[in-house]
């Protein structure tokens, strides 16, 4: 048995880690278009450019002007597991049955947690072209945006939930 920490945080979030640099990723691409209209030349190029440049540049002070979106997208405390944009209500530690670190692409992994019974819980809908992260057996979250390592995730669940197993 450990000795008790009262230093220990009573709960762990992990929120969105957006950033403008998208914002340099825009105009870059928006420059790299209008040099390719513009070598084009003719009425072509210029009306090309213009459009194109005018898109991208509202792209790029769209990025660079908004706040970035630092919500939390994840939070472990005693009570349970909060994840906003996957449900209303919090889950319990009673329900949850598991979690695990599933490969998505070579950009991104995912942290699946097995929830017993997940429509309790109020999954909240997404636009239908959107990625749907709840299943009937739990849900799914991008771990990149969370700007945190599996590590960091796994080290919360077993401070809140010692007795959820990995599978």
């Amino acid at each position: 048995m450990q000795p008790f920490d009262a230093q220990a945080p009573t709960s762990i979030e992990f929120r969105g880690n957006e950033s403008r640099w998208e914002a340099l990723f825009y105009a870059g691409f928006g420059v790299a278009i209008i040099w390719w209209a513009a070598s084009k030349g003719g009425w072509t190029g210029i009306v090309g450019g213009i459009g194109f440049g005018v898109f991208f540049a509202l792209l790029t002070f769209g990025k660079a002007m908004a706040e970035p979106d630092r919500s939390v997208r994840l939070a472990f405390d005693a009570d349970g597991l909060l994840a906003p944009n996957v449900f209303a209500r919090k889950l319990p530690w009673a329900a949850i049955e598991g979690f695990a670190f599933c490969p998505g692409s070579e950009i991104d992994d995912f942290l699946f947690v097995k929830v017993r019974e997940p429509k309790l819980y109020e999954p909240i809908p997404k636009k239908p072209l959107e990625f749907w992260p709840v299943t009937q057996t739990g849900f799914r979250l991008a771990i990149a945006p969370l700007g945190c390592a599996p590590d960091d995730i796994e080290a919360a669940f077993r401070r809140f939930a010692p007795g959820i197993p990995k599978i």
